[in-house]
Protein backbone atom coordinates (compact mmCIF):
# COMPACT_ATOMS: atom_id res chain seq x y z
CA UNK A 1 0.00 0.00 0.00
CA UNK A 2 1.27 3.25 -0.91
CA UNK A 3 2.34 5.43 2.21
CA UNK A 4 0.32 8.64 2.01
CA UNK A 5 1.40 11.88 1.61
CA UNK A 6 1.37 14.96 3.62
CA UNK A 7 -0.09 18.16 2.35
CA UNK A 8 0.10 20.82 4.43
CA UNK A 9 -2.49 23.98 4.41
CA UNK A 10 -1.70 27.55 4.85
CA UNK A 11 -5.08 27.78 6.91
CA UNK A 12 -4.52 31.33 9.12
CA UNK A 13 -7.58 33.00 7.33
CA UNK A 14 -9.71 30.61 8.78
CA UNK A 15 -13.25 31.43 9.42
CA UNK A 16 -12.50 35.02 8.33
CA UNK A 17 -14.05 36.82 5.85
CA UNK A 18 -13.26 36.31 2.38
CA UNK A 19 -10.61 33.75 2.49
CA UNK A 20 -11.49 32.75 5.58
CA UNK A 21 -14.35 31.27 4.46
CA UNK A 22 -13.12 29.49 1.92
CA UNK A 23 -11.08 28.07 3.60
CA UNK A 24 -13.24 26.81 6.49
CA UNK A 25 -14.84 25.09 3.75
CA UNK A 26 -12.17 23.52 1.71
CA UNK A 27 -11.06 22.24 4.63
CA UNK A 28 -14.13 20.83 6.09
CA UNK A 29 -15.04 18.93 2.65
CA UNK A 30 -11.32 17.85 1.97
CA UNK A 31 -11.69 15.94 5.47
CA UNK A 32 -14.84 14.21 3.67
CA UNK A 33 -13.40 13.31 0.10
CA UNK A 34 -9.88 12.03 1.27
CA UNK A 35 -9.30 9.66 3.61
CA UNK A 36 -5.95 8.59 2.29
CA UNK A 37 -3.41 11.20 2.82
CA UNK A 38 -1.67 13.10 6.08
CA UNK A 39 -2.57 16.51 6.62
CA UNK A 40 -0.91 19.36 8.36
CA UNK A 41 -3.71 22.94 9.02
CA UNK A 42 -1.43 25.79 9.81
CA UNK A 43 -3.22 27.83 12.55
CA UNK A 44 -2.89 31.11 14.24
CA UNK A 45 -3.79 31.59 18.05
CA UNK A 46 -6.79 33.39 17.34
CA UNK A 47 -8.46 30.63 15.56
CA UNK A 48 -6.38 27.56 16.42
CA UNK A 49 -9.66 26.46 18.86
CA UNK A 50 -12.17 27.28 15.89
CA UNK A 51 -10.94 24.40 13.66
CA UNK A 52 -11.83 21.19 15.16
CA UNK A 53 -10.44 18.21 13.32
CA UNK A 54 -13.18 15.73 12.26
CA UNK A 55 -11.13 13.51 10.34
CA UNK A 56 -8.03 11.71 12.04
CA UNK A 57 -5.42 12.20 9.15
CA UNK A 58 -5.91 16.13 9.70
CA UNK A 59 -3.85 17.54 12.23
CA UNK A 60 -3.75 21.06 13.57
CA UNK A 61 -0.27 23.27 13.52
CA UNK A 62 0.32 26.62 15.32
CA UNK A 63 1.99 29.01 13.30
CA UNK A 64 0.80 32.24 14.87
CA UNK A 65 2.03 34.81 11.80
CA UNK A 66 0.76 37.65 10.42
CA UNK A 67 -0.11 37.01 6.72
CA UNK A 68 0.95 39.90 4.25
CA UNK A 69 3.83 40.59 6.60
CA UNK A 70 7.70 40.02 6.77
CA UNK A 71 7.31 37.04 9.07
CA UNK A 72 4.89 35.26 6.95
CA UNK A 73 8.31 35.01 4.13
CA UNK A 74 10.96 34.32 6.79
CA UNK A 75 10.07 32.16 10.63
CA UNK A 76 6.57 30.92 8.85
CA UNK A 77 8.80 29.32 5.94
CA UNK A 78 10.54 28.09 8.29
CA UNK A 79 7.57 26.56 9.99
CA UNK A 80 5.96 24.90 6.42
CA UNK A 81 10.03 23.48 5.93
CA UNK A 82 10.13 21.42 9.24
CA UNK A 83 6.91 19.54 8.09
CA UNK A 84 8.96 18.07 5.30
CA UNK A 85 5.39 18.32 2.95
CA UNK A 86 4.86 16.65 -0.07
CA UNK A 87 2.43 19.65 -1.12
CA UNK A 88 1.74 22.74 0.23
CA UNK A 89 -1.56 24.32 -0.35
CA UNK A 90 -2.33 27.79 0.07
CA UNK A 91 -5.89 28.89 -1.08
CA UNK A 92 -4.63 32.44 -1.34
CA UNK A 93 -1.67 33.86 -3.20
CA UNK A 94 0.28 35.05 -0.40
CA UNK A 95 3.15 32.40 -0.13
CA UNK A 96 6.51 32.65 1.49
CA UNK A 97 8.12 33.21 -1.98
CA UNK A 98 11.50 30.89 -1.34
CA UNK A 99 9.33 28.09 -0.72
CA UNK A 100 11.57 25.17 -3.01
CA UNK A 101 9.03 22.68 -3.18
CA UNK A 102 5.73 21.65 -4.81
CA UNK A 103 2.43 24.17 -4.13
CA UNK A 104 -0.84 25.05 -5.10
CA UNK A 105 -2.83 28.03 -4.88
CA UNK A 106 -6.19 28.82 -5.05
CA UNK A 107 -7.25 32.88 -6.51
CA UNK A 108 -10.46 34.29 -5.90
CA UNK A 109 -10.14 36.80 -8.02
CA UNK A 110 -7.30 39.68 -9.78
CA UNK A 111 -9.73 42.29 -8.48
CA UNK A 112 -6.80 44.35 -6.60
CA UNK A 113 -5.16 44.16 -10.30
CA UNK A 114 -8.01 46.88 -11.30
CA UNK A 115 -8.98 48.60 -8.14
CA UNK A 116 -6.88 50.32 -5.45
CA UNK A 117 -7.95 50.35 -1.96
CA UNK A 118 -5.84 53.55 -1.68
CA UNK A 119 -8.52 55.55 -0.94
CA UNK A 120 -9.06 53.63 2.14
CA UNK A 121 -5.71 53.21 3.62
CA UNK A 122 -4.39 54.78 6.33
CA UNK A 123 -0.38 54.35 5.29
CA UNK A 124 1.43 56.93 4.19
CA UNK A 125 0.80 57.04 0.51
CA UNK A 126 4.38 56.32 -0.83
CA UNK A 127 4.61 53.51 1.36
CA UNK A 128 1.03 52.25 0.01
CA UNK A 129 2.31 52.51 -3.59
CA UNK A 130 5.70 50.29 -2.43
CA UNK A 131 3.44 47.47 -0.91
CA UNK A 132 1.23 47.58 -3.48
CA UNK A 133 4.45 47.20 -5.61
CA UNK A 134 5.27 43.80 -3.54
CA UNK A 135 1.90 42.58 -3.84
CA UNK A 136 2.46 42.09 -7.60
CA UNK A 137 5.39 40.39 -7.15
CA UNK A 138 4.15 38.19 -4.82
CA UNK A 139 1.10 37.73 -7.14
CA UNK A 140 2.73 37.33 -10.03
CA UNK A 141 5.34 34.96 -8.14
CA UNK A 142 2.94 32.48 -6.59
CA UNK A 143 1.11 32.06 -9.85
CA UNK A 144 4.65 31.24 -11.55
CA UNK A 145 5.61 29.01 -8.60
CA UNK A 146 1.88 27.28 -8.30
CA UNK A 147 2.07 23.53 -10.02
CA UNK A 148 -1.78 24.56 -10.47
CA UNK A 149 -4.04 28.09 -9.59
CA UNK A 150 -7.73 26.96 -8.79
CA UNK A 151 -9.96 29.82 -9.57
CA UNK A 152 -13.83 29.98 -9.19
CA UNK A 153 -15.33 30.74 -12.39
CA UNK A 154 -14.25 31.22 -16.23
CA UNK A 155 -14.00 34.55 -16.23
CA UNK A 156 -11.16 34.97 -13.75
CA UNK A 157 -9.40 32.49 -15.84
CA UNK A 158 -9.89 34.71 -18.65
CA UNK A 159 -9.00 37.64 -16.34
CA UNK A 160 -5.29 35.82 -15.61
CA UNK A 161 -5.02 35.10 -18.91
CA UNK A 162 -5.21 38.82 -19.75
CA UNK A 163 -2.98 39.82 -17.16
CA UNK A 164 -0.32 37.04 -18.01
CA UNK A 165 -0.79 35.84 -21.21
CA UNK A 166 2.50 33.88 -21.47
CA UNK A 167 1.63 31.35 -18.55
CA UNK A 168 0.03 28.07 -19.85
CA UNK A 169 -3.92 27.46 -20.00
CA UNK A 170 -2.96 24.34 -18.12
CA UNK A 171 -1.79 26.10 -14.90
CA UNK A 172 -5.48 26.90 -13.70
CA UNK A 173 -8.19 24.60 -12.99
CA UNK A 174 -12.22 26.34 -12.42
CA UNK A 175 -13.68 24.86 -9.60
CA UNK A 176 -16.90 26.90 -8.14
CA UNK A 177 -17.76 27.47 -5.17
CA UNK A 178 -20.88 27.03 -3.01
CA UNK A 179 -22.99 28.77 0.01
CA UNK A 180 -21.13 27.75 3.14
CA UNK A 181 -23.07 24.95 5.01
CA UNK A 182 -22.96 26.72 8.30
CA UNK A 183 -25.12 29.64 7.38
CA UNK A 184 -27.47 26.87 5.32
CA UNK A 185 -27.95 25.21 8.61
CA UNK A 186 -28.89 28.66 10.05
CA UNK A 187 -31.99 28.31 11.98
CA UNK A 188 -33.73 31.72 12.77
CA UNK A 189 -36.53 31.67 15.63
CA UNK A 190 -37.78 34.79 15.91
CA UNK A 191 -36.83 37.52 12.80
CA UNK A 192 -39.09 40.38 14.00
CA UNK A 193 -36.64 40.97 17.25
CA UNK A 194 -33.66 40.61 15.45
CA UNK A 195 -35.28 43.91 13.18
CA UNK A 196 -36.16 45.31 16.13
CA UNK A 197 -32.94 45.17 18.02
CA UNK A 198 -31.12 47.01 14.66
CA UNK A 199 -34.03 49.15 14.60
CA UNK A 200 -34.89 47.79 11.15
CA UNK A 201 -38.29 48.72 9.68
CA UNK A 202 -39.76 47.12 6.66
CA UNK A 203 -40.31 47.24 3.69
CA UNK A 204 -36.54 47.22 3.09
CA UNK A 205 -34.05 46.68 0.18
CA UNK A 206 -30.52 44.33 1.41
CA UNK A 207 -27.02 44.43 0.42
CA UNK A 208 -24.14 42.53 2.06
CA UNK A 209 -21.19 42.96 1.69
CA UNK A 210 -18.01 45.47 2.04
CA UNK A 211 -18.06 48.70 0.47
CA UNK A 212 -14.73 48.88 -1.21
CA UNK A 213 -14.37 50.81 -4.27
CA UNK A 214 -15.29 47.87 -6.84
CA UNK A 215 -18.89 46.87 -4.82
CA UNK A 216 -20.34 50.29 -6.61
CA UNK A 217 -21.88 51.40 -3.26
CA UNK A 218 -22.46 54.99 -3.87
CA UNK A 219 -24.54 54.89 -7.17
CA UNK A 220 -26.76 52.09 -4.98
CA UNK A 221 -27.40 55.13 -3.16
CA UNK A 222 -27.73 57.29 -5.90
CA UNK A 223 -30.72 54.74 -7.26
CA UNK A 224 -32.48 54.03 -4.27
CA UNK A 225 -32.26 58.11 -3.20
CA UNK A 226 -34.43 58.12 -6.71
CA UNK A 227 -36.72 55.08 -5.98
CA UNK A 228 -37.74 57.55 -3.28
CA UNK A 229 -38.45 60.72 -4.75
CA UNK A 230 -40.22 59.04 -7.62
CA UNK A 231 -42.56 57.23 -4.98
CA UNK A 232 -41.67 54.37 -6.29
CA UNK A 233 -40.62 52.73 -2.76
CA UNK A 234 -41.35 54.18 0.88
CA UNK A 235 -39.21 51.92 2.73
CA UNK A 236 -35.43 51.26 3.40
CA UNK A 237 -32.13 50.47 2.21
CA UNK A 238 -30.10 48.28 4.75
CA UNK A 239 -26.61 48.05 3.71
CA UNK A 240 -24.68 45.15 6.08
CA UNK A 241 -20.47 45.77 6.03
CA UNK A 242 -17.74 46.22 8.96
CA UNK A 243 -16.81 49.41 9.77
CA UNK A 244 -13.54 50.98 7.67
CA UNK A 245 -12.44 54.16 5.47
CA UNK A 246 -15.01 52.46 2.75
CA UNK A 247 -18.11 52.22 4.88
CA UNK A 248 -17.54 55.77 6.65
CA UNK A 249 -17.39 57.48 3.39
CA UNK A 250 -20.63 55.69 1.88
CA UNK A 251 -22.34 56.85 5.41
CA UNK A 252 -21.15 60.40 5.09
CA UNK A 253 -22.12 60.24 1.43
CA UNK A 254 -25.77 58.77 2.68
CA UNK A 255 -25.90 62.01 5.00
CA UNK A 256 -25.15 64.33 2.73
CA UNK A 257 -27.63 63.08 0.14
CA UNK A 258 -29.89 63.79 3.01
CA UNK A 259 -31.16 59.86 3.34
CA UNK A 260 -29.55 59.63 6.62
CA UNK A 261 -32.69 57.80 8.28
CA UNK A 262 -33.71 55.72 5.14
CA UNK A 263 -30.38 54.56 4.90
CA UNK A 264 -29.50 51.70 7.66
CA UNK A 265 -25.81 50.25 8.72
CA UNK A 266 -26.19 47.85 11.47
CA UNK A 267 -22.55 46.27 11.01
CA UNK A 268 -21.00 49.58 11.51
CA UNK A 269 -20.72 49.25 15.67
CA UNK A 270 -21.51 45.82 15.85
CA UNK A 271 -20.83 42.19 14.76
CA UNK A 272 -23.70 41.18 12.70
CA UNK A 273 -23.95 37.31 13.47
CA UNK A 274 -24.68 34.55 10.68
CA UNK A 275 -28.23 34.10 12.36
CA UNK A 276 -28.51 37.64 12.18
CA UNK A 277 -27.87 37.58 8.62
CA UNK A 278 -29.85 34.92 7.77
CA UNK A 279 -33.12 37.14 9.37
CA UNK A 280 -32.00 40.12 6.97
CA UNK A 281 -32.13 37.82 4.15
CA UNK A 282 -35.87 36.49 4.83
CA UNK A 283 -37.73 40.09 5.56
CA UNK A 284 -35.94 41.94 2.88
CA UNK A 285 -38.25 42.83 -0.66
CA UNK A 286 -34.89 42.15 -2.86
CA UNK A 287 -31.10 41.92 -2.75
CA UNK A 288 -29.39 44.70 -4.57
CA UNK A 289 -25.73 43.94 -5.43
CA UNK A 290 -23.75 46.41 -8.11
CA UNK A 291 -20.58 45.26 -8.21
CA UNK A 292 -18.68 46.25 -10.57
CA UNK A 293 -16.54 43.52 -10.28
CA UNK A 294 -16.19 40.02 -8.46
CA UNK A 295 -14.45 36.60 -8.89
CA UNK A 296 -17.97 34.67 -8.01
CA UNK A 297 -20.25 36.30 -5.69
CA UNK A 298 -21.25 34.22 -3.15
CA UNK A 299 -23.99 36.81 -1.66
CA UNK A 300 -26.56 36.21 -3.94
CA UNK A 301 -26.42 32.93 -3.93
CA UNK A 302 -26.74 32.84 -0.45
CA UNK A 303 -29.40 35.01 -0.15
CA UNK A 304 -31.46 33.29 -3.09
CA UNK A 305 -30.98 30.02 -0.76
CA UNK A 306 -33.25 31.99 1.38
CA UNK A 307 -35.84 33.04 -1.05
CA UNK A 308 -34.98 36.71 -1.71
CA UNK A 309 -35.06 37.45 -5.25
CA UNK A 310 -31.67 39.05 -6.62
CA UNK A 311 -31.34 42.18 -8.46
CA UNK A 312 -27.67 42.20 -9.59
CA UNK A 313 -25.03 44.05 -11.95
CA UNK A 314 -24.68 42.69 -15.32
CA UNK A 315 -20.93 41.84 -15.00
CA UNK A 316 -19.24 38.69 -17.02
CA UNK A 317 -18.76 37.01 -13.64
CA UNK A 318 -22.85 37.36 -12.86
CA UNK A 319 -23.98 35.89 -16.00
CA UNK A 320 -21.56 33.16 -15.61
CA UNK A 321 -22.29 31.97 -12.40
CA UNK A 322 -26.54 33.20 -12.18
CA UNK A 323 -27.76 32.75 -15.70
CA UNK A 324 -31.49 34.14 -16.10
CA UNK A 325 -32.08 33.16 -11.93
CA UNK A 326 -31.73 37.38 -11.23
CA UNK A 327 -32.71 40.30 -12.93
CA UNK A 328 -29.37 42.08 -14.38
CA UNK A 329 -28.85 46.16 -14.54
CA UNK A 330 -26.03 47.84 -15.98
CA UNK A 331 -23.95 49.04 -12.61
CA UNK A 332 -22.57 51.86 -14.51
CA UNK A 333 -26.35 53.19 -15.59
CA UNK A 334 -28.10 54.33 -12.45
CA UNK A 335 -31.62 54.46 -14.13
CA UNK A 336 -31.52 50.81 -15.69
CA UNK A 337 -30.57 49.79 -11.61
CA UNK A 338 -33.67 52.00 -10.93
CA UNK A 339 -35.55 50.38 -13.18
CA UNK A 340 -34.81 47.11 -12.41
CA UNK A 341 -35.12 47.35 -8.89
CA UNK A 342 -38.72 48.50 -9.75
CA UNK A 343 -39.51 46.15 -11.81
CA UNK A 344 -39.00 43.28 -9.15
CA UNK A 345 -40.91 45.50 -6.37
CA UNK A 346 -43.71 45.77 -8.61
CA UNK A 347 -44.14 42.97 -10.81
CA UNK A 348 -45.52 40.01 -8.60
CA UNK A 349 -45.62 37.07 -11.37
CA UNK A 350 -41.87 37.78 -11.91
CA UNK A 351 -40.34 37.91 -8.33
CA UNK A 352 -42.41 34.55 -8.10
CA UNK A 353 -40.19 32.98 -11.23
CA UNK A 354 -36.80 34.77 -9.96
CA UNK A 355 -37.16 33.39 -6.13
CA UNK A 356 -38.47 29.59 -7.47
CA UNK A 357 -35.29 30.00 -10.16
CA UNK A 358 -32.80 31.51 -7.49
CA UNK A 359 -33.50 28.70 -5.13
CA UNK A 360 -33.13 25.99 -8.26
CA UNK A 361 -29.57 27.92 -8.71
CA UNK A 362 -28.08 27.50 -5.36
CA UNK A 363 -28.58 23.54 -5.74
CA UNK A 364 -25.75 24.13 -8.74
CA UNK A 365 -22.85 25.14 -6.18
CA UNK A 366 -21.36 22.90 -3.87
CA UNK A 367 -18.47 22.61 -1.98
CA UNK A 368 -18.27 18.54 -2.21
CA UNK A 369 -17.50 19.54 -6.20
CA UNK A 370 -14.87 21.98 -5.31
CA UNK A 371 -13.21 19.67 -2.88
CA UNK A 372 -13.18 17.04 -5.45
CA UNK A 373 -11.75 19.50 -7.94
CA UNK A 374 -9.13 20.21 -5.40
CA UNK A 375 -8.35 16.87 -4.29
CA UNK A 376 -7.73 15.88 -7.84
CA UNK A 377 -5.31 18.72 -8.35
CA UNK A 378 -3.68 17.38 -5.77
CA UNK A 379 -3.17 13.72 -6.49
CA UNK A 380 -2.24 14.83 -10.09
CA UNK A 381 1.14 17.09 -8.07
CA UNK A 382 1.83 14.20 -6.22
CA UNK A 383 1.39 11.82 -8.87
CA UNK A 384 -1.34 9.49 -7.57
CA UNK A 385 -3.07 7.09 -9.88
CA UNK A 386 -6.53 7.02 -9.15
Amino acid sequence: MEKPKKIGIDARFYGKAGPGRYTKNIIKHLEKVDQKNKYYVLLKKDNFEDYVPSNPNFEKVLADYPWYSWQEQIPFLFKVLSLNLDLYYVPHFNIPVLYPKKIVTAIPDLIMHTFSTEKGTTLWKPYFKFKKFVYKLVFKWSVIRSYRVIVPTNEVFKDFKSVYPNISDKKFVVATEGIDPDLADVKVEDTHQILKKYNIKKPYLLYLSSMYEHKNVPRLLEAFKILLERKLFDGFLVLVGKRDKFSERVEKLAQEMELGDRVLMPGMDTFITDEETVALRKEAEAYVFPALKEGFSLTPLEAQYYGLPCVISDIPCHKEVYGDSVLFFDPYNVEDMVNKINKILTDSNLKKVIIKKGYERTKIYNWTHTAEKTLEVFESALGIEK
